[in-house]
Protein backbone atom coordinates (compact mmCIF):
# COMPACT_ATOMS: atom_id res chain seq x y z
CA UNK A 1 0.00 0.00 0.00
CA UNK A 2 1.19 3.44 -1.05
CA UNK A 3 1.29 6.62 1.66
CA UNK A 4 -1.67 7.93 -0.52
CA UNK A 5 -3.69 4.30 0.31
CA UNK A 6 -3.27 2.47 -2.65
CA UNK A 7 -2.91 -0.84 -3.11
CA UNK A 8 -0.76 -2.63 -5.24
CA UNK A 9 -1.37 -5.74 -7.52
CA UNK A 10 0.88 -8.73 -5.81
CA UNK A 11 2.90 -9.06 -8.87
CA UNK A 12 5.97 -10.56 -9.14
CA UNK A 13 7.74 -9.41 -6.39
CA UNK A 14 11.82 -8.52 -7.14
CA UNK A 15 14.41 -11.30 -5.55
CA UNK A 16 18.14 -10.05 -5.16
CA UNK A 17 20.98 -11.26 -7.00
CA UNK A 18 24.48 -11.30 -7.23
CA UNK A 19 23.93 -8.64 -9.84
CA UNK A 20 21.65 -6.60 -8.17
CA UNK A 21 23.52 -6.85 -4.77
CA UNK A 22 27.06 -5.79 -6.62
CA UNK A 23 24.94 -2.79 -8.91
CA UNK A 24 23.43 -1.66 -5.57
CA UNK A 25 27.26 -0.91 -4.16
CA UNK A 26 28.08 0.41 -7.65
CA UNK A 27 25.48 2.92 -6.89
CA UNK A 28 26.22 3.65 -3.28
CA UNK A 29 29.90 4.81 -4.63
CA UNK A 30 28.67 7.14 -7.35
CA UNK A 31 29.92 4.53 -10.18
CA UNK A 32 26.35 4.30 -12.17
CA UNK A 33 28.03 2.92 -15.18
CA UNK A 34 29.29 0.09 -13.72
CA UNK A 35 26.16 -0.48 -11.85
CA UNK A 36 24.38 -0.46 -15.56
CA UNK A 37 26.55 -3.45 -16.56
CA UNK A 38 25.56 -5.19 -14.10
CA UNK A 39 21.76 -4.49 -14.05
CA UNK A 40 21.72 -5.41 -18.06
CA UNK A 41 23.42 -8.35 -16.74
CA UNK A 42 20.90 -9.41 -14.42
CA UNK A 43 18.02 -9.03 -17.47
CA UNK A 44 19.67 -10.92 -19.76
CA UNK A 45 20.28 -13.85 -16.90
CA UNK A 46 16.38 -13.03 -15.53
CA UNK A 47 14.26 -11.40 -17.32
CA UNK A 48 11.40 -11.71 -14.99
CA UNK A 49 12.96 -10.30 -12.51
CA UNK A 50 12.14 -6.38 -11.66
CA UNK A 51 15.10 -5.65 -9.33
CA UNK A 52 17.51 -5.60 -12.33
CA UNK A 53 15.08 -3.08 -14.39
CA UNK A 54 14.79 -0.84 -11.48
CA UNK A 55 18.90 -0.82 -11.33
CA UNK A 56 19.47 -0.39 -14.54
CA UNK A 57 16.58 2.13 -14.96
CA UNK A 58 18.14 4.38 -11.37
CA UNK A 59 21.72 3.43 -13.45
CA UNK A 60 20.36 5.25 -16.71
CA UNK A 61 18.63 8.25 -14.88
CA UNK A 62 21.77 8.53 -13.17
CA UNK A 63 24.30 9.16 -16.20
CA UNK A 64 21.25 11.71 -17.76
CA UNK A 65 20.01 8.89 -20.36
CA UNK A 66 16.19 9.51 -19.27
CA UNK A 67 14.68 7.63 -22.22
CA UNK A 68 15.86 4.54 -21.56
CA UNK A 69 15.72 4.94 -17.79
CA UNK A 70 12.01 5.40 -18.50
CA UNK A 71 11.67 2.61 -20.47
CA UNK A 72 13.43 0.24 -17.25
CA UNK A 73 11.26 1.77 -15.35
CA UNK A 74 7.66 1.05 -16.81
CA UNK A 75 9.24 -2.60 -17.35
CA UNK A 76 10.26 -2.67 -13.35
CA UNK A 77 6.99 -1.61 -12.55
CA UNK A 78 5.30 -3.66 -14.85
CA UNK A 79 6.65 -7.23 -13.26
CA UNK A 80 6.33 -5.02 -9.91
CA UNK A 81 3.46 -2.69 -9.62
CA UNK A 82 4.66 -1.06 -6.00
CA UNK A 83 8.50 -0.58 -7.54
CA UNK A 84 6.78 2.86 -7.98
CA UNK A 85 7.10 3.85 -4.88
CA UNK A 86 10.72 3.62 -5.52
CA UNK A 87 11.15 4.55 -9.20
CA UNK A 88 9.17 8.05 -8.48
CA UNK A 89 12.00 9.61 -5.94
CA UNK A 90 14.40 8.51 -8.84
CA UNK A 91 12.32 9.96 -11.54
CA UNK A 92 12.13 13.48 -10.06
CA UNK A 93 15.79 13.63 -9.16
CA UNK A 94 16.61 12.78 -12.88
CA UNK A 95 13.91 15.37 -13.66
CA UNK A 96 15.41 18.10 -11.45
CA UNK A 97 19.25 17.75 -12.62
CA UNK A 98 17.46 17.94 -16.40
CA UNK A 99 15.82 20.65 -15.53
CA UNK A 100 18.64 22.52 -14.12
CA UNK A 101 20.74 21.82 -17.08
CA UNK A 102 17.86 23.09 -19.03
CA UNK A 103 18.00 26.73 -17.45
CA UNK A 104 22.16 26.98 -17.02
CA UNK A 105 21.81 26.31 -21.21
CA UNK A 106 18.96 28.92 -21.66
CA UNK A 107 20.56 31.36 -19.64
CA UNK A 108 23.60 31.83 -21.83
CA UNK A 109 21.83 31.52 -24.64
CA UNK A 110 22.00 27.52 -25.80
CA UNK A 111 18.50 27.09 -26.85
CA UNK A 112 19.06 23.97 -28.54
CA UNK A 113 20.93 22.36 -25.36
CA UNK A 114 18.06 23.66 -23.60
CA UNK A 115 15.56 22.49 -25.59
CA UNK A 116 17.32 18.88 -25.27
CA UNK A 117 17.78 19.12 -21.29
CA UNK A 118 14.00 19.81 -21.06
CA UNK A 119 12.85 17.27 -23.44
CA UNK A 120 14.35 14.84 -21.40
CA UNK A 121 13.02 16.18 -17.80
CA UNK A 122 9.89 16.27 -19.20
CA UNK A 123 9.95 12.69 -20.29
CA UNK A 124 11.10 10.93 -16.91
CA UNK A 125 8.96 13.31 -14.99
CA UNK A 126 5.13 15.17 -15.28
CA UNK A 127 4.09 15.60 -11.96
CA UNK A 128 5.49 19.19 -11.93
CA UNK A 129 5.02 21.25 -14.91
CA UNK A 130 8.31 23.46 -14.98
CA UNK A 131 10.05 21.60 -17.86
CA UNK A 132 6.91 21.26 -20.04
CA UNK A 133 6.19 24.97 -19.76
CA UNK A 134 9.67 26.28 -20.66
CA UNK A 135 9.67 23.83 -23.58
CA UNK A 136 6.46 24.91 -24.93
CA UNK A 137 7.56 28.36 -25.12
CA UNK A 138 10.48 27.38 -26.60
CA UNK A 139 8.74 25.54 -29.63
CA UNK A 140 5.79 28.56 -29.62
CA UNK A 141 8.52 31.02 -30.01
CA UNK A 142 10.51 28.87 -32.84
CA UNK A 143 6.21 28.58 -34.62
CA UNK A 144 6.28 24.83 -33.75
CA UNK A 145 3.00 25.01 -32.20
CA UNK A 146 2.02 21.56 -33.02
CA UNK A 147 4.79 20.70 -30.85
CA UNK A 148 3.98 23.10 -28.16
CA UNK A 149 0.32 22.09 -27.60
CA UNK A 150 0.97 18.27 -27.27
CA UNK A 151 3.84 19.66 -24.62
CA UNK A 152 1.00 21.56 -22.56
CA UNK A 153 -1.35 18.94 -22.89
CA UNK A 154 0.98 16.73 -21.63
CA UNK A 155 2.01 18.97 -18.72
CA UNK A 156 -2.01 19.57 -17.53
CA UNK A 157 -2.04 15.22 -17.66
CA UNK A 158 0.77 15.02 -15.82
CA UNK A 159 -1.05 17.94 -13.11
CA UNK A 160 -3.69 15.48 -13.26
CA UNK A 161 -2.21 12.81 -11.27
CA UNK A 162 -1.26 12.53 -7.59
CA UNK A 163 2.13 11.28 -6.22
CA UNK A 164 2.72 7.92 -5.13
CA UNK A 165 4.98 8.17 -2.23
CA UNK A 166 3.33 11.36 -0.18
CA UNK A 167 -0.24 13.35 0.43
CA UNK A 168 -0.38 16.14 -0.64
CA UNK A 169 -1.55 19.15 1.89
CA UNK A 170 -4.42 21.58 0.57
CA UNK A 171 -1.32 24.25 -0.15
CA UNK A 172 0.01 22.09 -2.73
CA UNK A 173 -3.32 20.93 -3.87
CA UNK A 174 -4.00 24.68 -4.41
CA UNK A 175 -0.85 25.47 -6.56
CA UNK A 176 -1.11 22.46 -8.48
CA UNK A 177 -4.77 23.88 -9.50
CA UNK A 178 -3.34 27.34 -10.03
CA UNK A 179 -0.78 26.07 -12.56
CA UNK A 180 -2.70 24.01 -14.17
CA UNK A 181 -5.40 26.94 -15.31
CA UNK A 182 -2.31 28.85 -16.34
CA UNK A 183 -0.87 26.46 -18.40
CA UNK A 184 -4.50 26.06 -19.99
CA UNK A 185 -4.54 29.56 -20.39
CA UNK A 186 -1.28 29.22 -22.49
CA UNK A 187 -3.11 26.28 -24.63
CA UNK A 188 -5.93 27.92 -25.36
CA UNK A 189 -4.03 30.77 -26.61
CA UNK A 190 -2.07 28.48 -29.03
CA UNK A 191 -5.75 26.64 -29.92
CA UNK A 192 -7.22 29.28 -30.69
CA UNK A 193 -4.37 30.71 -32.54
CA UNK A 194 -4.03 27.70 -34.91
CA UNK A 195 -7.76 27.55 -35.27
CA UNK A 196 -8.14 24.24 -33.20
CA UNK A 197 -11.66 25.44 -32.13
CA UNK A 198 -12.96 22.34 -30.77
CA UNK A 199 -10.01 21.34 -28.21
CA UNK A 200 -9.96 25.23 -27.12
CA UNK A 201 -13.74 25.02 -26.07
CA UNK A 202 -13.90 22.53 -23.11
CA UNK A 203 -10.77 24.51 -22.09
CA UNK A 204 -12.70 27.54 -21.87
CA UNK A 205 -15.84 26.13 -20.71
CA UNK A 206 -13.44 25.61 -17.54
CA UNK A 207 -12.12 28.81 -17.21
CA UNK A 208 -15.16 30.41 -17.30
CA UNK A 209 -16.65 28.10 -14.48
CA UNK A 210 -13.60 29.22 -12.39
CA UNK A 211 -14.28 33.01 -13.55
CA UNK A 212 -17.59 33.55 -15.16
CA UNK A 213 -17.45 36.91 -15.30
CA UNK A 214 -14.24 37.11 -17.57
CA UNK A 215 -15.34 38.88 -20.67
CA UNK A 216 -12.10 37.79 -22.35
CA UNK A 217 -12.96 33.98 -21.72
CA UNK A 218 -16.49 35.06 -23.60
CA UNK A 219 -15.03 36.91 -26.00
CA UNK A 220 -13.04 33.80 -26.85
CA UNK A 221 -15.90 31.05 -26.25
CA UNK A 222 -17.73 32.99 -28.75
CA UNK A 223 -15.13 32.74 -31.44
CA UNK A 224 -14.76 29.14 -31.01
CA UNK A 225 -18.43 28.04 -31.47
CA UNK A 226 -18.14 30.69 -34.49
CA UNK A 227 -14.95 28.75 -35.32
CA UNK A 228 -16.87 25.28 -35.17
CA UNK A 229 -20.04 26.52 -37.72
CA UNK A 230 -22.25 26.99 -34.44
CA UNK A 231 -23.31 30.71 -34.97
CA UNK A 232 -26.32 30.93 -33.08
CA UNK A 233 -24.78 29.88 -30.05
CA UNK A 234 -21.87 32.25 -30.76
CA UNK A 235 -24.33 35.29 -31.37
CA UNK A 236 -26.10 34.72 -27.78
CA UNK A 237 -22.71 35.37 -26.37
CA UNK A 238 -21.80 38.16 -28.87
CA UNK A 239 -25.21 40.25 -28.18
CA UNK A 240 -24.47 39.75 -24.37
CA UNK A 241 -20.97 41.28 -24.28
CA UNK A 242 -21.87 43.75 -26.94
CA UNK A 243 -25.03 45.26 -24.15
CA UNK A 244 -22.48 44.92 -21.61
CA UNK A 245 -20.99 48.46 -19.84
CA UNK A 246 -17.73 46.96 -18.84
CA UNK A 247 -16.71 45.98 -22.11
CA UNK A 248 -13.61 46.44 -23.64
CA UNK A 249 -11.98 48.05 -26.34
CA UNK A 250 -10.09 44.52 -26.86
CA UNK A 251 -12.89 42.48 -26.68
CA UNK A 252 -15.03 44.70 -29.18
CA UNK A 253 -12.07 44.21 -31.68
CA UNK A 254 -12.04 40.56 -31.15
CA UNK A 255 -15.70 40.02 -31.64
CA UNK A 256 -15.60 42.23 -34.81
CA UNK A 257 -12.93 40.53 -36.14
CA UNK A 258 -14.63 36.79 -34.93
CA UNK A 259 -17.61 38.15 -36.82
CA UNK A 260 -15.85 39.22 -39.59
CA UNK A 261 -13.97 35.69 -40.73
CA UNK A 262 -17.15 34.02 -40.22
CA UNK A 263 -18.70 36.25 -42.71
CA UNK A 264 -21.32 37.67 -40.25
CA UNK A 265 -21.21 41.26 -41.36
CA UNK A 266 -24.16 42.64 -39.57
CA UNK A 267 -22.63 41.31 -36.35
CA UNK A 268 -18.99 42.43 -36.93
CA UNK A 269 -20.66 45.64 -38.07
CA UNK A 270 -22.54 46.17 -34.25
CA UNK A 271 -19.23 44.97 -32.72
CA UNK A 272 -17.10 47.90 -34.53
CA UNK A 273 -19.95 49.98 -34.16
CA UNK A 274 -18.69 49.52 -30.17
CA UNK A 275 -15.31 49.79 -30.66
CA UNK A 276 -15.96 53.32 -32.14
CA UNK A 277 -17.89 54.33 -29.21
CA UNK A 278 -15.61 53.50 -27.07
CA UNK A 279 -12.70 54.75 -29.37
CA UNK A 280 -14.19 57.46 -30.96
CA UNK A 281 -10.95 59.16 -32.38
CA UNK A 282 -9.44 55.95 -33.77
CA UNK A 283 -8.41 55.33 -37.18
CA UNK A 284 -8.58 51.68 -36.72
CA UNK A 285 -11.76 51.21 -35.39
CA UNK A 286 -13.61 53.82 -37.61
CA UNK A 287 -11.88 51.47 -41.18
CA UNK A 288 -13.31 48.48 -39.40
CA UNK A 289 -16.77 49.63 -39.29
CA UNK A 290 -16.51 51.09 -42.78
CA UNK A 291 -15.23 47.62 -44.06
CA UNK A 292 -17.91 45.57 -42.03
CA UNK A 293 -20.76 48.27 -43.40
CA UNK A 294 -19.96 47.72 -47.04
CA UNK A 295 -19.40 44.07 -47.08
CA UNK A 296 -23.00 43.93 -45.62
CA UNK A 297 -23.67 46.76 -48.28
CA UNK A 298 -25.50 49.11 -45.44
CA UNK A 299 -24.82 51.81 -47.82
CA UNK A 300 -26.48 54.63 -45.48
CA UNK A 301 -24.72 53.98 -42.66
CA UNK A 302 -21.41 53.52 -44.54
CA UNK A 303 -22.01 56.89 -45.77
CA UNK A 304 -22.02 58.31 -42.57
CA UNK A 305 -19.22 56.05 -40.97
CA UNK A 306 -17.07 57.09 -44.40
CA UNK A 307 -16.99 60.67 -43.67
CA UNK A 308 -15.87 60.12 -39.99
CA UNK A 309 -13.05 58.03 -41.38
CA UNK A 310 -12.03 60.13 -44.30
CA UNK A 311 -11.53 63.11 -41.34
CA UNK A 312 -9.34 60.31 -39.43
CA UNK A 313 -7.43 58.89 -42.44
CA UNK A 314 -7.54 61.89 -45.03
CA UNK A 315 -5.03 60.45 -47.68
CA UNK A 316 -6.72 56.95 -48.01
CA UNK A 317 -7.59 56.23 -51.53
CA UNK A 318 -9.60 53.20 -50.03
CA UNK A 319 -11.71 55.62 -47.58
CA UNK A 320 -12.04 58.06 -50.38
CA UNK A 321 -13.85 55.46 -52.75
CA UNK A 322 -15.68 53.25 -50.41
CA UNK A 323 -17.07 56.38 -49.05
CA UNK A 324 -17.93 57.50 -52.06
CA UNK A 325 -19.82 54.38 -53.30
CA UNK A 326 -21.72 54.66 -50.26
CA UNK A 327 -23.14 58.17 -50.66
CA UNK A 328 -24.06 56.74 -54.60
CA UNK A 329 -25.99 53.57 -53.39
CA UNK A 330 -27.58 55.90 -50.89
CA UNK A 331 -28.80 58.19 -53.55
CA UNK A 332 -27.01 61.15 -52.86
CA UNK A 333 -24.86 61.63 -55.99
CA UNK A 334 -23.22 65.24 -55.07
CA UNK A 335 -22.02 63.96 -52.19
CA UNK A 336 -20.38 61.19 -54.07
CA UNK A 337 -18.82 62.99 -57.28
CA UNK A 338 -17.14 65.46 -53.97
CA UNK A 339 -15.80 62.54 -52.48
CA UNK A 340 -14.26 61.09 -55.68
CA UNK A 341 -12.88 64.68 -57.05
CA UNK A 342 -11.43 65.15 -53.72
CA UNK A 343 -9.75 61.36 -53.63
CA UNK A 344 -8.66 62.10 -57.27
CA UNK A 345 -7.00 64.85 -56.59
CA UNK A 346 -5.19 63.96 -53.14
CA UNK A 347 -1.64 64.93 -53.90
CA UNK A 348 -0.44 61.51 -52.23
CA UNK A 349 -2.12 58.48 -50.73
CA UNK A 350 -1.25 56.44 -47.59
CA UNK A 351 -1.58 52.63 -47.57
CA UNK A 352 -1.17 49.57 -45.43
CA UNK A 353 -1.33 51.63 -42.15
CA UNK A 354 -0.32 49.46 -39.05
CA UNK A 355 -0.26 50.40 -35.43
CA UNK A 356 2.45 48.38 -33.27
CA UNK A 357 2.66 48.62 -29.19
CA UNK A 358 5.85 47.53 -28.37
CA UNK A 359 6.90 47.35 -24.99
CA UNK A 360 6.95 51.74 -23.45
CA UNK A 361 6.63 52.65 -27.40
CA UNK A 362 4.27 52.56 -30.21
CA UNK A 363 5.06 53.53 -33.97
CA UNK A 364 2.59 53.75 -36.73
CA UNK A 365 3.76 51.77 -40.23
CA UNK A 366 2.87 52.57 -43.53
CA UNK A 367 3.30 53.56 -47.10
CA UNK A 368 3.34 56.85 -48.91
CA UNK A 369 1.89 56.79 -52.55
CA UNK A 370 2.47 59.25 -55.31
CA UNK A 371 -0.41 60.65 -56.95
CA UNK A 372 -0.50 64.30 -58.09
CA UNK A 373 2.03 65.70 -55.98
CA UNK A 374 5.51 66.45 -58.00
CA UNK A 375 8.16 64.26 -56.54
CA UNK A 376 10.25 65.13 -53.64
CA UNK A 377 7.17 67.75 -51.79
CA UNK A 378 7.20 67.64 -48.72
CA UNK A 379 4.03 66.93 -46.31
CA UNK A 380 4.25 67.19 -43.03
CA UNK A 381 1.73 64.62 -40.92
CA UNK A 382 0.93 65.23 -37.11
CA UNK A 383 -0.39 61.31 -35.63
CA UNK A 384 -2.21 61.72 -32.13
CA UNK A 385 -1.81 58.91 -29.98
CA UNK A 386 -4.77 57.53 -27.49
CA UNK A 387 -5.39 55.06 -24.84
CA UNK A 388 -8.43 54.23 -23.79
CA UNK A 389 -8.14 56.64 -21.06
CA UNK A 390 -7.41 59.43 -23.66
CA UNK A 391 -5.40 61.52 -25.79
CA UNK A 392 -1.85 60.78 -24.88
CA UNK A 393 0.38 62.70 -27.17
CA UNK A 394 1.31 63.44 -30.42
CA UNK A 395 4.20 63.20 -32.75
CA UNK A 396 4.80 65.14 -36.49
CA UNK A 397 6.28 63.58 -39.31
CA UNK A 398 7.73 64.79 -42.35
CA UNK A 399 7.57 62.32 -46.05
CA UNK A 400 8.48 63.14 -49.30
CA UNK A 401 6.10 62.57 -52.27
CA UNK A 402 7.11 59.48 -54.32
CA UNK A 403 6.58 59.44 -57.87
CA UNK A 404 3.27 58.68 -58.95
CA UNK A 405 2.18 55.38 -58.55
CA UNK A 406 5.66 54.43 -56.67
CA UNK A 407 5.72 53.93 -52.61
CA UNK A 408 7.90 54.02 -50.49
CA UNK A 409 7.62 53.00 -46.56
CA UNK A 410 7.54 55.36 -43.42
CA UNK A 411 7.88 54.82 -39.46
CA UNK A 412 6.66 57.32 -36.86
CA UNK A 413 7.66 56.31 -33.04
CA UNK A 414 5.51 57.66 -30.30
CA UNK A 415 7.29 57.18 -26.76
CA UNK A 416 4.07 55.80 -24.95
CA UNK A 417 2.07 52.52 -25.54
CA UNK A 418 -1.25 53.71 -27.56
CA UNK A 419 -3.91 51.81 -28.48
CA UNK A 420 -5.54 53.75 -31.10
CA UNK A 421 -4.34 56.83 -33.42
CA UNK A 422 -5.39 59.06 -36.29
CA UNK A 423 -3.24 62.20 -38.30
CA UNK A 424 -4.00 65.24 -40.30
CA UNK A 425 -2.10 67.08 -42.77
CA UNK A 426 -0.29 70.16 -41.64
CA UNK A 427 0.10 72.97 -43.93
Amino acid sequence: MSPTGFVYPVGTPPVATRFSQTGTLYLRRDNPQRALYLALEGIESDPENAVHYYLAGTAYARLGVLEEADAMFDQAERIYPAYELEVEPERAAAWAVALNDGMEAFNVGELDAATEAWQRAAHIYDLRPEAHRNLAILFAGEGMYSEAIDVYQRALAGLEKLPATRVLEREALREREERSAGIEESLTRLLLFTNRFAEAEPLLRRRLAREPGNLDAQSDLATTLAGQGRHTEAAEIYTALLSSTTIAATQARNLGVALFRSGDFFGAGQAFKRLTELQPNSRDAWFNFANSLFAAENWDALAAAGDRLVQLDPLSENAGLITARAHLEAGDEDAARRGLGRTDEAPVYLKELKLRPSGAQTTVEGRIVGNRAAPGTAFRLRFTFYSDQGALGSETVTVLAPPAGEDEAFVVAFEGRATAYRYEVLP
